[in-house]
């Protein structure tokens, strides 16, 4: 009797819920242009721009990665402009560091679900002049800065060692791709980047 009751009420929930589904309203939106670019001042800017807009969204949701089908953490989040027709959005990423390739996806947001775009856009900040000699398409590269950071383009296995005023093993080990804050003092030093299967690069930090 108790698994008839049981049964019962499980069938009813699954009903609830998929009546609730079925009435939920739609998150379509028709999505005319989504586009990334580098400011003078620093910065990323998001400009889309939507042909139609549905009522069910409730604001947006900006997806950023380091690789184009890598993790992708929210960046932010935009209300959404309760406008009929055409609607224009604008986000500036402020935190994009310089020399760093960034992937960006664009979702729109319900009360209770979301709707992913099939679109990703890419877009940095370029390094200046203070690259210390690295190739801009290097798999590794070390950020110019007041701290010591590694930049990893793709994720693999990395290794970066100091090799003067003495020699220690700094980062040995696989890394996703992403920034890596490297504890290593303020002192001039000499360092070796290493990315397997065959990039080697030396270089002078920090870099002048």
């Amino acid at each position: 009797m108790h698994v008839v009751r049981i049964v019962f009420a499980l069938l009813l929930i699954f009903n609830w819920t998929t009546a609730q589904a079925e009435e939920m309203p739609e998150l379509a939106t028709l999505l005319a242009l989504f586009s990334a670019n580098s400011t003078e001042d620093g910065n990323v800017r998001l400009n889309w721009t939507l042909d139609q807009q549905s009522p069910a969204v409730v604001k947006f949701r900006i997806y950023r990665g380091y690789e184009e089908l890598g993790n992708f953490p929210v960046l932010a989040e935009i209300p959404f402009h309760a406008e009929n027709g055409t609607a224009d959005y604008l986000y500036q990423d402020t935190s994009a560091i310089p020399g760093v390739t960034y992937y960006y996806k664009l979702a729109a947001q319900g009360q209770i679900n979301e709707s992913i775009f099939p679109v990703v856009i890419s877009a940095g900040v370029p390094l200046g002049e203070k690259s210390s000699g690295q190739e801009s398409t290097a798999p590794a590269v070390v950020l110019p800065g007041d701290s010591l950071r590694l930049y990893v383009r793709k994720s693999g296995h990395v290794k970066i060692e100091r090799m003067s005023p003495d020699k220690k093993v700094l980062i040995d080990s696989e890394l996703a791709a992403g920034v890596y804050e490297i504890n290593s003092g303020k002192s001039t030093q000499t360092l070796k980047v290493t990315v397997a299967p065959s990039y080697e690069f030396s270089l002078t930090w920090p870099i002048k």
